[in-house]
């Protein structure tokens, strides 16, 4: 670190305005994903690409999968993919009477 270098004043004022504008974006995003996955919530029959389709919603059918993982929202229908290990079955036994 330089000892030639002192910021001004101004510019230290700035950085923590800076910084306390980036707190309030990072509050305000996560008042918007609680937002969408009460959506998603209260209505049953919304997909995640519905979300993502509005116009005014910023994220991606990724994105709003995310936060409906992130806030347990429940999924519109069961997962088609499963483990190729047999013994991962649901159902199933080990074994030959299986």
């Amino acid at each position: 670190m330089s000892e030639k270098y002192t910021p001004s004043s101004a510019l230290l004022s700035a950085l923590e305005e800076l910084d306390r504008l980036r707190d309030l974006v990072k509050e305000q995003t996560k008042a918007v994903h609680k937002e969408v996955a009460n959506d998603l919530t209260a209505n049953p029959e919304l997909t995640n690409a519905d979300v993502a389709e509005h116009e005014k919603i910023p994220y991606t059918q990724e994105t709003v999968r995310k936060i409906a993982r992130e806030y347990d929202v429940p999924r519109k229908r069961k997962p088609t993919v499963r483990s190729i290990r047999p013994d991962k079955w649901v159902g199933k036994r080990k074994g030959p009477a299986g």
